[in-house]
């Protein structure tokens, strides 16, 4: 009779180990970026920052991500104009506020379509944030791209100012970020 527990004992825990190898955890690949994009009445700017940080926990056997963190450095985003993106760097206290970061708290598939539900901390403010993205399976690698806006009024930023005029509310973002899951 002891045999036999033990038998179901050592069989239990190596199924245990068997299942729980099908969700790996994962760190994004160099080719990750994100893009910001803000609209004033007289033009519009775009930054972009290779310095995206992703950490997913992606389930293997059923293809989805099922836990996503990211941080960017904010000093990281280039508009390729230096006295621009040194404004931008004094209107979100870059100094005091150095990085923005998301965490998951969960994701809905709808085919290759999904919406990542969580939090974004910027400017020191946490709000809750939906991002629509895609997800796509080449090979060994995953590709997510995504996109959503954040509103620089609930993060408490004073809008940047062109001839006193201020830019529009919304920072919008899009980003891709790849994984080797082999």
């Amino acid at each position: 009779m002891k045999k036999i527990f033990f038998f179901f004992a050592i069989f239990a825990i190596l199924n245990l180990n068997l299942f729980a190898q099908e969700a790996v955890q994962l760190t994004n690949t160099k080719n990750t970026e994100i893009i910001y994009t803000l609209s004033h009445p007289a033009h519009e700017v775009e930054a972009k920052s290779k310095d995206l940080q992703v950490k997913i926990e992606y389930d293997k056997k059923g293809n989805k991500v099922t836990k996503a963190i990211a941080m960017v450095k904010v000093t990281s985003f280039d508009s390729g104009n230096s006295s621009r993106d040194s404004h931008a760097m004094e209107s979100i206290e870059s100094t005091k506020y150095p990085t923005a970061t998301f965490k998951s708290s969960s994701f809905a598939y709808d085919g290759d379509s999904l919406k990542i539900y969580g939090s974004i901390t910027f400017h020191g403010v946490t709000k809750l944030l939906t991002i629509n993205a895609k997800q796509s399976l080449s090979g060994n690698y995953l590709k997510i791209t995504g996109r959503f806006g954040i509103s620089l009024d609930h993060h408490n930023v004073e809008r940047p100012k062109l001839l006193f005029v201020p830019t529009d509310e919304y920072l919008h973002f899009s980003f891709t970020a790849d994984f080797n899951i082999k």
